[in-house]
């Protein structure tokens, strides 16, 4: 993550990822998340345009929520079998991230990942990156990787998160400066 890449904000947190060892830096990540997951407000807006009632509208939503608790909990299953270093991300921007892991790399190493952005519903997102650096924190290895490869799609769910994650780190300040 050099200074011409500053141009994303990044922020601390703690997500699952699952990782490998890959060659090849410019190639594109094999895994991608749901498509479908985003899908879910316009069904939503569809059945209420209709002319079913809103209890069966209810009803069907929640079902739905259950079969992607389920799904979700069979896919991680799979993410893992491809990927079988555990990681955890605990800094990320649209250009790289921060991890840790209990295995060692080495600089320049190209590892693809699998980052788990939520459980429920499964979001996963797919890149590959290159590690550039190893910090410690507390004597723990911190691994530096810069994205060499992220599918659009990918890199908008990445910047949306890290938003998402920036919004609740400012309201738990707030929240806390009140009391």
């Amino acid at each position: 993550m050099g200074s011409q890449d500053r141009n994303y904000s990044r922020v601390s947190t703690r997500i699952k990822a699952y990782a490998r060892v890959t060659p090849f830096a410019d190639a594109k990540p094999i895994f991608t998340g749901c498509f479908a997951c985003d899908m879910d407000d316009q069904t939503t807006k569809n059945l209420y345009g209709s002319h079913v009632p809103r209890e069966l509208i209810a009803f069907l939503k929640g079902m739905d929520e259950k079969l992607n608790m389920i799904l979700s909990l069979l896919n991680q299953g799979n993410i893992q079998d491809d990927f079988p270093i555990a990681a955890e991300v605990v800094e990320i921007s649209g250009a790289g991230l921060q991890f840790i892991s209990d295995e060692a790399f080495n600089v320049d190493d190209v590892v693809e990942m699998a980052l788990i952005l939520s459980q429920f519903p499964l979001k996963v997102v797919g890149i590959v990156g290159q590690i550039h650096r190893r910090t410690k924190v507390k004597n723990i290895p911190v691994w530096v990787v810069e994205f060499t490869s992220v599918r659009d799609i990918d890199r908008e769910k990445i910047v949306q998160f890290v938003f998402q994650e920036q919004r609740e780190q400012i309201r738990g300040n707030r929240s806390e400066t009140d009391k």
